[in-house]
C-alpha cells in the first residue's frame, strides 16, 4: 500500500526536551493523522482482491460488468465467467459456496448490483484446506462489512439505468462482545428488456437436399432479483467465540418475448421447408443456507480449532411451453410442447480445522476433516398436444433422479519461514461416494467410489518487503454437478437440444506456476508464467442426429473426452501516477492445445485477454474513471469462440461530509449491441453462432452512508468452503440464456 503518514503537532509555548523513545514522541502529540491511499488490487501471487468498494467506476454496475474489470477473471461475450483462462472454478460468499449461485450465475450476477459486493478475491492457487475442486480456482464475493468500535454503520444504495434499477443495503452494529452484520438488495428491469438475437446455422457437407438449416431466434427477458443476508458473532471470552449467520436468495426471470424461425435449405440455397415457434415460462431460483460455527482458541498466538456447521437448500425450475405455426412444407404433430424440469440442491457439511504456530511463529501446522453429505435430485417431463391446455406427457423422456455425492476429507499442511525463504505444502484426502439413483428405471442406478490424493507446494523467496518469487505446483480435481448429469432433454428450442450425461466423472489438473510480485510507492504488479495439464476433462460436447422430417438436430452436452495443456503468460501493473492518478493494466496470452481419443476431435491456438482501469480526483475530490479491455479467440475442444471488448466511463462526487455520493457511469455505449460469434465442428456438420446482445448502459447511482460509532468483533477465522462442485461455463454454447 502507497502510504503518506503525516504527524502533526501542536507544541507547547515551552521548549520540548528530545524525547527518549518513540512512546515520549507520541505523548507530546495532540494530534496524530494518518492518511492513507487504499489500493484497489492487492494480490501475493496465490491469489488477487479487488476492492469494489474503492472502484468509484463500478457503481451502478451490475455485477457481470464489474468482474470485467478485475484482473484473472474474464467475462465473454454470452456473460460467461473464466478464471485464470479456465471456465471450471468455484463461487463463494463470503467465504462459503451456494451452490445455486453456480447453477446459473450468469443470468443472476446480471441482476445483481456491484455495490452488493464490497470486495471480490480471486484464488487461484487453493491450498490443502480448500476442497479439491475447482481446476481453474475460486471467486469469492465478499459482501460482509468491517466495524471495529461500538455502535452502528451502514449504507443505503440505490441506481436507476436504461436496463435496470437496484436498492441495496449493508449494516453492522456491534455492542461490547455481540456483533451483527445485514444486507439486503432487490433489483428489476427497468426502461427495457434483456435483449438477445443469436442465429444459428448448421451446415451438412455430406447432404445436398438438406445442405444448410438456419434457426434465428430472439428473446425479450425481464426479471427481479431479491437476495438477503445475516451474520452474526459472540465472543463469550478471549478464548471462545460463537458465529452464526444465514442466506436467502431468490430470482425470477420471465421470458416476454421468445420467437424463432427455422428453415432448410438445400446446395443450391433454395428454401426446402421452414417453420415458426413461440416460447413461454421462464426460470427461477431460490437457495437458502444456515451457518454456525464455535472457535477455541488456546492462546494468542494464533492455536485454535474450529468446530463448523453449513446446510444449503436451492431449488432451480425452469417450465417452458413452445408453439410451432406457420409451417412451409412441413408438417406440425404437436403444435404445443412443454418443458418442465427442476434441480432440487440439498447438502449438510460438517467440518473441523486445527492451526498450531509454533518456534515464534516461524513455522505452523494446519489439519481438519470434513463430510459433505450432499443429496441433489432432478424432475422433469416433456408434454406433447394441440393446446396448451391439452398436453399429453409420455413416461418416457420424464427424468426423477437423485445424484448422492458423500466426500469424506482430511487434510494436513505446512508453513515454514526460513529467514527470506518461505515453503507452504499440504496434501488432501478425499473419498467420494456419487451415484444416481433413478426413479423411473432403477436397472440405471449406479455407485462409485473415488479415492484422491491432491498435493500442493509453494516455494517463495523475498528480495525484500515488498517483492518475492514464487515457484508452485496445485493438483486439482472437478466432480460433475446436477446440472451436467441430468439426462433430461431441453427440446423447447426447435432443433437445439440440451441435455445432461449421467456417466460422467471426476477429472484432474496439474498446473505449475513461477510467479514474481513487486509492490513498490509507485510501481507495483506481478508477472507469472504457468503450465496445465488437465486429464478425463469434463468438456461441453455437441454431436448431431437427424430427425424424421430431415431436421439437423444439434445436441448440447458434457463429456469426459478431454486431455488440454496450456501454457500461459500473464499479470497485471498498478501505476500511481500521482497522488491524484492511477492507471492498472492486466493481460493474459495463452497457447492451448486440446485433444480426445473417441470420438477423435484435435484442436490448438492461442487465446488471450487484457484490461486497463484509470482513475483519476479532480479539485473539490470529483472522481473521473474509465476501463475498458478485449479478449480474442477462446479455444474449445470442437470449436472457438470470437473475440470481442468492453469499456465503460464514470464520475463521482461525495457531499454533505461525505455521507451522500452520487455516480454517474456509462458503458459500451458506442455500439448498438455487442456481437459473439462461435463455431461448433463434429465430423460433417458445422454449427455458425452469431449472438447480438444489447449491452449498453447509461445510468446514475446514489449511495448514503449513516452511523454513529463510538474495540473489534472476532470472527471465525475458518469457514466451511464447500469448493467441490464444478461450476461448468454458465449457460454455455449459446441456446436460451436465462
Amino acid at each position: 500500500m502507497n502510504t503518506l503518514l503525516i504527524l502533526s503537532a501542536l507544541a507547547a509555548a515551552q521548549a520540548v526536551e528530545t524525547p527518549d523513545s518513540v512512546a515520549d514522541i507520541y505523548d507530546n502529540l495532540d494530534e496524530l493523522v494518518v492518511v492513507a491511499k487504499k489500493e484497489l488490487i492487492k494480490s501475493d501471487g496465490a491469489s488477487l482482491t479487488y476492492d469494489l468498494s474503492d472502484d468509484d467506476s463500478s457503481k451502478g454496475l451490475t455485477l457481470i460488468d464489474a468482474l470485467k474489470k478485475v484482473p484473472m477473471v474474464t467475462v465473454d461475450g454470452q456473460d460467461n465467467i473464466y478464471i485464470n483462462g479456465d471456465s471450471n472454478f468455484k463461487i463463494y460468499v463470503n467465504g462459503k459456496e451456494d451452490p445455486m449461485m453456480e447453477a446459473n450465475y450468469s443470468q443472476l450476477f446480471k441482476s445483481m448490483p456491484a455495490d452488493a459486493v464490497l470486495k471480490v478475491e480471486v484464488i487461484t492457487e487453493p491450498g490443502a484446506k480448500f476442497d479439491a475442486e475447482g481446476s481453474g480456482g475460486i471467486l469469492n464475493l465478499i459482501t460482509e462489512t468491517k466495524q471495529r468500535k461500538d455502535g452502528y454503520s451502514g449504507s443505503v444504495n440505490a441506481s436507476l439505468s436504461n436496463r435496470d434499477y437496484n436498492l441495496s443495503f449493508f449494516g453492522r452494529m456491534k455492542h461490547d462482545k455481540f456483533s451483527l452484520d445485514a444486507n439486503a438488495s432487490y433489483g428489476a428491469t427497468s426502461f427495457s428488456d434483456q435483449t438477445n438475437d443469436q442465429t444459428f446455422t448448421t451446415v451438412d457437407d455430406s447432404s445436398d437436399a438438406n445442405h444448410r438449416q438456419v434457426m434465428s431466434q430472439l428473446q425479450k427477458i425481464g426479471f427481479y432479483f431479491v437476495n438477503a443476508g445475516l451474520n452474526a458473532s459472540w465472543e463469550i471470552n478471549e478464548k471462545n467465540l460463537f458465529t452464526f449467520g444465514g442466506s436467502f436468495m431468490n430470482l425470477d426471470g420471465s421470458l416476454k418475448d421468445y420467437t424463432s424461425q427455422t428453415g432448410m435449405y438445400n446446395r443450391a440455397d433454395i428454401l426446402q421447408w421452414q417453420y415458426r415457434q413461440r416460447i413461454s415460462g421462464g426460470l427461477k431460483m431460490l437457495s437458502a443456507s444456515a451457518n454456525a460455527s464455535y472457535q477455541h482458541s488456546f492462546d494468542t498466538s494464533g492455536h485454535r480449532i474450529v468446530l463448523a456447521y453449513l446446510y444449503n437448500f436451492g431449488r432451480n425450475p425452469m417450465n417452458l411451453t413452445t408453439n410451432t405455426f406457420d409451417p412451409v412444407n412441413f408438417v406440425i404433430d404437436s403444435p404445443y410442447t412443454a418443458n418442465n424440469n427442476t434441480n432440487y440442491n440439498r447438502e449438510h457439511t460438517f467440518q473441523a480445522d486445527y492451526a498450531n504456530p509454533f518456534g515464534g511463529d516461524k513455522h505452523k501446522l494446519e489439519a481438519g476433516a470434513k463430510i459433505i453429505m450432499r443429496h441433489n435430485s432432478a424432475i422433469g417431463n416433456t408434454g406433447y398436444g394441440i393446446s396448451s391446455d391439452a398436453l399429453f406427457f409420455p413416461a418416457e423422456g420424464s427424468v426423477d433422479m437423485t445424484q448422492i455425492q458423500d466426500i469424506y476429507a482430511i487434510y494436513g499442511a505446512y508453513t515454514g519461514h526460513f529467514g527470506d525463504l518461505t515453503a507452504n505444502a499440504g496434501v488432501r484426502y478425499e473419498h467420494t461416494r456419487m451415484g444416481i439413483h433413478n426413479k423411473l428405471d432403477p436397472s440405471e442406478d449406479f455407485t462409485r467410489r473415488l479415492n484422491d490424493v491432491v498435493p500442493n507446494a509453494a516455494l517463495t523467496y523475498s528480495f525484500s518487503p515488498a517483492s518475492n518469487l514464487r515457484l508452485a505446483y496445485l493438483m486439482r480435481i472437478s466432480r460433475p454437478n446436477i446440472q451436467q448429469m441430468n439426462p433430461y432433454q431441453l427440446t423447447a428450442l426447435g432443433t437445439l437440444i440440451q441435455e445432461g450425461n449421467p456417466d460422467l466423472e471426476s477429472e484432474h489438473s496439474n498446473r505449475v506456476s513461477l510467479t514474481y510480485t513487486n509492490y513498490a510507492r509507485i510501481l507495483g504488479g506481478n508477472v507469472f508464467l504457468d503450465y496445465k495439464y488437465t486429464n478425463n476433462a469434463l468438456t461441453p460436447f455437441a454431436y448431431y442426429t437427424m430427425g424424421e422430417d430431415g431436421a439437423i438436430i444439434h445436441h448440447q452436452t458434457t463429456a469426459n473426452i478431454g486431455h488440454s495443456q496450456e501454457f500461459g503468460l500473464g499479470g497485471f501493473l498498478n501505476v500511481n501516477i500521482t497522488q491524484k492518478m492511477s492507471f492498472s493494466v492486466n493481460g493474459r496470452l495463452a497457447y492451448v492445445k486440446m485433444i480426445s481419443d473417441s470420438p477423435l476431435f484435435k484442436n490448438h491456438g492461442w487465446t488471450g485477454n487484457y484490461g486497463a482501469n484509470w482513475n483519476y480526483t479532480l479539485p473539490r475530490d470529483i472522481k473521473l474513471s474509465a476501463y475498458g479491455g478485449q479478449t480474442f479467440h477462446v479455444i474449445e475442444l470442437q470449436g472457438s469462440h470470437s473475440g470481442w471488448y468492453y469499456y465503460g466511463i464514470g464520475a463521482s462526487k461525495s457531499i454533505l461530509n461525505d455521507k451522500l455520493t452520487i455516480a454517474i457511469n456509462a458503458s459500451s455505449f458506442l455500439q448498438a449491441s455487442t456481437r459473439f460469434h462461435s463455431e461448433m465442428h463434429s465430423g460433417s456438420q458445422h454449427t455458425y453462432q452469431n449472438n447480438y446482445s444489447k449491452s449498453w448502459r447509461v445510468g446514475i447511482n446514489l449511495t448514503w452512508n449513516f452511523g454513529h460509532l463510538n474495540s473489534s468483533a472476532k470472527k471465525a477465522d475458518i469457514v466451511i468452503d464447500n469448493d467441490d462442485l464444478s461450476s461448468g461455463s454458465g449457460n454455455g454454447n449459446g441456446g436460451i440464456s436465462i
